[in-house]
């Protein structure tokens, strides 16, 4: 289960080594009954390859099975996973989209900072003040999301 978050905490930043933790989480989910994290290494994936074409379709097979399983708390990680996919794209249409998805499903508060993080990677201003409390400035949080998408970007034309 650590080692799913572990992946998906150094995706947004660092794909290849995305790629070495997402292969041992798989190795040692390998036979186990863990849907929710044999799922939520599907969204390391789709944040892995944010940015390439296939992101989009892979999303919406993971949506379905994740209604399948049961587990619609995994739809937040999905669609922060697209808000990535579409701001590296520079897609503004479906980023608004998918901020407003995100929205919807963070209404409760629960991983309301997942909508914070949309409109930063984006660099859009947030429609009203956050409640999420970083451990760093408002603006070096978003600079250091900016910053993320600006080096997926450079890592997809350059293939490093």
């Amino acid at each position: 289960m650590v080692q799913v978050r572990l992946a998906l905490a150094v995706s947004f930043a660092d794909p290849a080594r995305a790629g070495d933790e997402l292969a041992l989480a798989h190795q040692l989910l390998n036979g186990l009954d863990q849907r929710s994290n044999t799922l939520l290494a599907q969204v390391v994936t789709l944040i892995k390859d944010a940015g390439t074409d296939s992101v989009t379709d892979r999303a919406q097979d993971l949506r379905t099975d994740i209604e399948a399983a049961g587990l619609p708390f995994l739809h937040r990680f999905v669609e922060l996973a697209l808000a990535f996919h579409h701001a590296v794209r520079g897609e503004d249409q479906d980023l608004a989209a998918t901020i407003s998805q995100l929205r919807e499903l963070t209404a409760t508060g629960d991983f309301a900072y997942f909508t914070d993080i949309a409109h930063f990677m984006a660099a859009l201003p947030l429609p009203e003040s956050s409640t999420t409390r970083w451990t760093k400035s408002d603006d070096d949080v978003r600079s250091a999301w900016q910053g993320m998408v600006h080096a997926r970007r450079e890592h997809l034309l350059t293939g490093n």
